[in-house]
């Protein structure tokens, strides 16, 4: 049994809903094809009906209308309709969404926003050193045990500094020894924060890994956030000049610093003088900025003035700076950042912890189990077969071994290959990863289908909504192959239809019924009309003349009366002539007629397909009524009226 097959088989096994799963105080309002209906979706779906009529319907009218809908439900099931693969993935799709509260710790949730609140609250002035993953399993685990390593270096005396120069593939750590200066939180990913916050100063955190490699960080010091600050600033540039024009920029610095001083706006100022690209047309402003935004120099002057104050100039790696503080912001309330932070949390993948532990607590309370004894079998075979590949894991469907279980059902080594491998090949070491990664899979999607059939046991509302969309799901299906697309696509049909009602369908007007020839000058048309003199068309006008004139001209089928088109009233009823658009310059009509009534079922096309719908639902509707037997309980539905 594959683990498609087999957990959707539970799934939807589970989903089915059986009566037993009803309260004795939900009882059956209608037996349909001998499937019983619990009162309470009954009344749901009545609920839900009268609230979206502008007349709201009695229980009995609905009640008629109920049991037609769950005829066709019935007819559905009976086609084996809920058995297809295509059914199954978009049923449990929904499924799946619609469980997802219940599938999610909001006590973990608030857990990290509070964690994420307190690191807003402080700042960390840290060092650390990086090194990469490698790219392959093996070369991670010896990239992690090196870095490992150098910790412990440090611990037993080593130099920090010294050892993130040399080994930190951090390009700025060759200048400052791994260090990053004060940060604040929600800058860096989650583990890297977190081991910032979490490490006492003084100490060194151990090995961490991050998006972007390894880390070790030393935490040198703490303290209160001391919040964001919104200010604007003149920049005279030094970078790449030698000494002379460094000279000539503090002394512009200089002067620009005077003229402040006696007064000059600050903005004007910034917009002819600054170097700084960005911010000089925005007369120097800058985005607000807290901690580790900004180079250190640049921070420091910023946060020691204030509201309004200007300093003088200084320097950092850029060039000289004078910066004009505006305005300044403590952290905003708990409240206020809780958007903030969980946006956040979804950009850095933080908003999965939730739901992980959650499925974590499941399976715990599930008591499930993997089979470590079995588990290490596989990963045993690989390394005798020195790989994983197609034929290995076929070995694994075919004599399938359990790995695991969850609530009592087993799982085997055939549902944790089902997929096919992300590569055709894979190294022993790459297998082992693969296999522990896809055990708990599995589990982990057991688990989540057997808390989503508990919950469809226990929550009226959920297992409501899970039915009215499994049933809906089921009534568009067969309604289209019975009614909807059976009446569009049968052309027999339709014209036995047509001609069993002709007298229905009646124009007030006759109506020209024939082509519209477009040319793309006169010449073009003249040879045209000599063509068609003597090669009447046989099937398609408009296939003809496009094999024959290319895009020269064109023909447009039209069946119209007075009013209905601006080219044929032009044409055949004196009207003004209508613009001719793109390269068409000349019409004609060509093998047409008036027509009092239509011919055919081409000449009411929408009108006759909608009456042939109506037609084949009514004769489904007693084909329903005889075939499968309905018993109503007419006791139970007055407990609504």
């Amino acid at each position: 049994m594959t683990m498609r097959k087999g957990i959707a088989a539970f799934v939807l096994g589970a989903m089915a809903f059986s009566p037993a799963m009803a309260k004795d105080t939900d009882p059956t309002v209608m037996t349909v094809a001998g499937k019983k209906v619990p009162l309470s979706e009954f009344e749901y779906l009545y609920n839900k009906n009268n609230g979206q009529q502008m007349t709201p319907m009695s229980v009995d009218e609905y009640a008629e209308l109920f049991k037609i809908y769950k005829l066709k439900v019935a007819d559905a099931l009976a086609a084996g309709i809920d058995t297809t693969a295509a059914f199954k993935a978009e049923f449990t799709k929904y499924r799946n969404e619609l469980a997802e509260p219940y599938l999610y710790d909001k006590a973990e949730e608030e857990r990290l926003v509070n964690e994420a609140y307190s690191h807003l609250n402080r700042e960390v002035k840290i060092s650390h050193v990086m090194i990469d993953k490698g790219r392959t399993p093996v070369e991670a685990v010896l990239r992690k045990a090196t870095l490992d390593s150098l910790r412990t270096v440090i611990l037993n005396g080593g130099d920090f500094a010294d050892i993130a120069r040399r080994y930190s593939i951090d390009r700025s750590a060759r200048a400052n020894g791994g260090e990053l200066g004060w940060i604040m939180g929600g800058r860096y990913p989650y583990a890297f924060e977190n081991a910032a916050y979490d490490t006492p100063v003084g100490e060194i955190s151990e090995v961490i890994e991050s998006p972007f490699g390894y880390h070790i960080v030393r935490v040198e010091a703490e303290r209160p956030s001391r919040g964001e600050v919104l200010t604007r600033h003149i920049l005279k540039l030094t970078r790449g000049k030698d000494d002379a024009g460094k000279e000539r920029a503090k002394e512009q610095i200089d002067s620009i610093y005077n003229l402040l001083v006696a007064g000059a706006d600050f903005a004007e100022v910034a917009t002819r003088d600054s170097e700084d690209p960005g911010s000089a047309k925005d007369g120097g402003l800058l985005p607000w900025f807290g901690a580790g935004m900004m180079v250190p120099e640049f921070e420091d002057a910023a946060f020691s003035l204030e509201n309004g104050g200007i300093s003088a100039p200084f320097a950092t790696s850029y060039g000289y700076h004078i910066v004009n503080r505006m305005d300044s912001r403590s952290v905003p309330s708990l409240d206020e950042s809780r958007d903030k932070i969980l946006a956040l949390m979804k950009r850095d993948g933080r908003s999965v912890l939730p739901r992980q532990k959650r499925i974590a607590d499941l399976r715990n309370s599930l008591g499930s189990k993997i089979y470590e004894a079995e588990v290490s079998s596989l990963k045993a075979a690989v390394k005798d077969n020195g790989k994983l590949d197609s034929a290995l894991v076929a070995t694994f469907v075919a004599a399938p071994v359990a790995v695991g279980e969850v609530a009592g059902k087993v799982f085997t080594s055939a549902d944790m290959f089902a997929k096919p491998l992300p590569k055709p090949v894979m190294s022993i070491d790459e297998a082992e990863a693969y296999i522990n990664a896809m055990v708990n899979a599995v589990a982990d999607e057991l688990t989540v289908d057997a808390e989503i059939a508990r919950v469809a046991t226990s929550d009226t509302d959920f297992r409501n909504l899970v039915n009215e969309y499994h049933d809906g799901m089921l009534l568009f299906e067969i309604s289209n192959e019975k009614v909807w697309n059976r009446a569009s696509t049968d052309k027999d049909g339709q014209a036995r239809y047509f001609e069993a009602h002709r007298d229905k369908y009646k124009w007030d007007a006759p109506k020209y019924k024939g082509y519209l020839v477009y040319s793309v000058n006169d010449s073009v048309s003249a040879l045209v009309n000599d063509f068609l003199k003597t090669n009447p068309p046989v099937d398609s006008l408009s296939s003809m003349l496009k094999e024959r004139f290319k895009h020269m001209a064109r023909a447009e089928r039209v069946l119209a009366g007075k009013g209905d088109n601006k080219m044929v009233d032009y044409l055949l009823f004196d009207a003004q002539q209508p613009e001719m658009r793109g390269v068409w310059k000349h019409a004609v009509l060509f093998g047409g007629e008036m027509i009092d009534a239509p011919q055919e079922v081409a000449d009411v096309k929408g009108a006759v397909i909608a009456d042939y719908q109506s037609e084949l639902e009514k004769q489904w509707i007693e084909e329903l009524k005889s075939k499968y037997p309905v018993k109503v309980n007419k006791k139970a539905l007055k407990k609504l009226q």
